[in-house]
């Protein structure tokens, strides 16, 4: 395998990844909405309540997923580049950036739903947040 077929692996990759990503953004408002329609119109319906929750914390589970896809396609990419350096292949010194910036190394990457940068754990609990919120937080009289 060549840094070319490498690169051309990952491009498509990263590219079944971003439709992922738009399919859960959409999601993402769709349970946001979800959580504000059911808050207005029918605050004291627990069973719609617990529905809401559960598609909200199903939407945040698929929507980390999608971001540890992202990461493991990145990690696999450094590690096939660092594995076809070590094996004496040609790669460029940008490709070789691109492995040192990832952290590669020649060991396979593990897939983890564990983020690995920590804003993605605040904006998850953002997202979660707006979810949940409206749903079981105080409720307005007006």
């Amino acid at each position: 395998m060549t840094e070319l077929d490498i690169l051309n692996l990952q491009s498509g990759s990263i590219q079944s990844t971003g439709l992922y990503f738009v399919g859960i953004a959409f999601t993402v408002w769709v349970a946001m909405r979800v959580s504000s329609v059911v808050s207005q119109r029918s605050p004291d319906n627990t069973v719609m309540k617990i529905i809401a929750s559960v598609f909200g914390l199903c939407t945040v589970y698929y929507f980390a997923l999608v971001q540890a896809f992202y990461n493991y396609n990145m990690e696999v990419t450094g590690h096939r580049l660092a594995s076809l350096k070590a094996s004496g292949g040609d790669v460029s010194a940008a490709s070789m950036d691109f492995v040192a910036n990832v952290g590669a190394t020649t060991a396979p990457p593990q897939f983890s739903l564990v983020p690995v940068d920590p804003v993605q754990y605040v904006y998850m609990a953002a997202v979660l947040a707006i979810i949940l919120l409206p749903l079981w937080g105080p409720q307005d009289d007006a």
